[in-house]
């Protein structure tokens, strides 16, 4: 077999089992652009192809910073960004950010740091702020001395503000989210509003979860090491549902992002038409025409 990548691009292959034991051939293209306002071009120098999710620091406290690259064929597009909200010209308390691909989009409301329920009116100025789940809605709460009243939100377990019913901790001293959904504020303790994100979501938690399937015993006596029979593939989609494509994007949606560049809005089109892959086998060969199943935007390093 041999695959020959005429495009600019990084280029792996991996032998994987489909979810009856049936050998799949998995190519892998991903391609590095580098964008401004009005234009993208070819990066000169590509990303590697990720071979596991990359987190920002210990995967059970932290969440990750770019996805793997190494999964089946995916529903969906799903769009992901790593980056942060910058103020223009100097200091604030609050901003909007936003990122909309075509007709998919998401905004968050980015406040300074707030310590407790009384100062939740009164955020810290700042200048940047990490677009991190870290800083959105969630958390982990094991402030009770009995460990039967530890818990955690599990749509983010990293974040701030979150509060066990039993819990123990100062409601005047609680870290608040910086990020927050413009349509749902925290406005209370014990709220539990729908977090907001842009980076992608860890497989271990619920909304990807869910759909991973049973692996009881009658898994592991008839279907072991295949996937179960009740798998959903919507487990393989890693961006948050407001940035899960309802299909594929073509590669020519027009982007913009803002409240995350020094210019406070930046537009461009997607210049990402994807390229046929030809594979040959010793006595005959094939072409296919992959779709674009993730869209990567790092706003820090502005590809």
């Amino acid at each position: 077999m041999q695959i020959i990548n005429r495009t600019p691009y990084a280029m792996e292959r991996a032998v994987i089992f489909d979810r009856e034991g049936r050998e799949t051939l998995m190519v892998i293209i991903k391609g590095s652009f580098d964008f401004s306002n009005g234009s993208t071009r070819v990066s000169d120098e590509q990303a590697p192809v990720n071979a596991a999710d990359q987190y920002f620091g210990d995967p059970v406290e932290t969440s990750i910073r770019v996805a793997t690259d190494f999964l089946p064929r995916r529903l969906a597009t799903g769009i992901t960004l790593n980056g942060h909200a910058i103020v223009r010209g100097g200091k604030t308390r609050q901003m909007n950010v936003g990122i909309r691909v075509g007709s998919v989009m998401q905004k968050a409301v980015v406040f300074g740091d707030r310590t407790g329920f009384k100062s939740i009116t009164s955020p810290d100025l700042f200048e940047r702020m990490p677009l991190t789940w870290e800083n959105a809605y969630g958390g982990l709460d094991n402030s009770h001395d009995d460990s039967k009243h530890h818990d955690a939100n599990p749509a983010n377990p990293v974040g701030k503000g979150f509060m066990a019913k039993r819990t123990k901790l100062n409601l005047n001293s609680i870290p608040l989210p910086n990020i927050e959904n413009p349509a749902q504020l925290l406005n209370a303790a014990l709220d539990s509003p729908a977090p907001v994100g842009f980076g992608p979501v860890p497989p271990f938690w619920k909304a990807r979860s869910q759909y991973a399937g049973t692996y009881d015993d009658d898994w592991q006596k008839n279907r072991a090491p295949l996937l179960p029979d009740d798998f959903d593939e919507r487990f393989l989609q890693a961006a948050p549902a407001a940035l899960t494509c309802n299909g594929f994007l073509n590669g020519d949606e027009r982007c913009a992002l803002i409240g995350m560049t020094e210019e406070g809005r930046v537009q461009f089109d997607l210049n990402a038409r994807n390229p046929t892959i030809g594979v040959r086998f010793v006595r005959k060969g094939l072409r296919s025409k992959p779709e674009m199943e993730s869209l990567h935007f790092d706003t820090d390093t502005r590809q």
